[in-house]
């Protein structure tokens, strides 16, 4: 009796899987290292708060971790020999380098792969995924809001441009003041002064932005996070850029629905905007093999 050779799948399936695979794979890492990154600083955060000052046993603020510090307190720390502006430190300067190191070599991956606010924007736009799925009423009505914002949606690349100016007001009037004036509408800040029942301005930013979450994905990070801007200029001078090869790409828009900052990928040959913050996700989701990858190339002028 001889055996009968196993099925074959149709090779137009085969990509599919392979990609559902890589998905998985890629969302658990990425996760993993997201949640390792906050749960560092929660630790930080509480070993702070309950230590205390008074005890003479003063730990380490969570905002000396702050990268976006390094970059208020740079102007005074070079001019002034080593003098920093209140709330930040040596070591705030330490890891803006390292996030702009970073950046020129693989893009904004600081604001996809460790960001602890772009972290909790992403657990809220989960959160709210899931709720869709299971709440056929929530679907319908986020579905029908979906619609009627498309009508706005020509605002998207001019509100984009509104967190380089909040980079220069934050830079520039950290210079001149010699204090951090975007300290107290970070959001950042006000999630890790909660802990110590400190409330600002930059409060409601984060209910703001928390909320804004459950709607669109990272609006934060798209629209007024100053180092995000910071980390998307520095990383255009990358040799890291995502291709997408037109003979392979169906067009299904997998790539564009999968991107946590909203980038059209399914339409572009190289994506090498600012706003990409290399989290891969559209590679990660994408269905067919070659489609979509990971090249290196000449900065500005060798992506192609």
């Amino acid at each position: 009796m001889t055996s009968q050779p196993l099925p074959v799948l149709p090779s137009r399936v085969k990509p599919r899987l392979r990609g559902w695979k890589s998905l998985l794979t890629h969302q658990t890492f990425r996760r993993v290292v997201q949640l390792g990154f906050a749960a560092f600083i929660l630790v930080v955060t509480l070993q702070h708060v309950l230590a205390g000052e008074s005890s003479g046993n003063v730990t380490a603020s969570p905002e000396a971790y702050c990268p976006f510090g390094g970059l208020e307190t740079l102007y005074k720390y070079i001019t002034s020999g080593g003098s920093f502006v209140s709330h930040t430190h040596l070591s705030n300067v330490v890891v803006l380098v390292a996030v702009l190191v970073t950046a020129l070599l693989a893009r904004s991956a600081f604001c996809g792969w460790v960001c602890p606010l772009g972290f909790i924007q992403d657990l809220v736009s989960g959160f709210s995924a899931f709720l869709r799925k299971r709440i056929p009423g929530l679907r319908k009505a986020m579905n029908a809001l979906k619609k009627r914002g498309s009508r706005l949606a020509f605002l998207d690349r001019y509100l984009r441009l509104l967190k380089y100016a909040v980079l220069a007001w934050a830079v520039i009037g950290a210079g001149v003041y010699g204090v951090m004036v975007f300290r107290d509408y970070d959001p950042w800040s006000a999630l890790i002064n909660i802990a110590e029942f400190s409330f600002t301005p930059g409060l409601v930013v984060l209910g703001i932005t928390l909320a804004a979450s459950f709607f669109i994905e990272r609006p934060w990070c798209r629209y007024a996070c100053p180092l995000g801007a910071a980390s998307g200029l520095v990383g255009k001078f990358s040799p890291m850029y995502l291709k997408r090869e037109a003979d392979a790409c169906k067009v299904c828009k997998v790539c564009t629905n999968a991107c946590p900052m909203g980038l059209p990928v399914h339409t572009a040959t190289t994506i090498t905007s600012a706003d990409c913050m290399g989290c891969l996700e559209c590679v990660g989701a994408c269905p067919r093999e070659g489609a979509l990858e990971v090249k290196i190339g000449i900065p500005l002028i060798g992506q192609k």
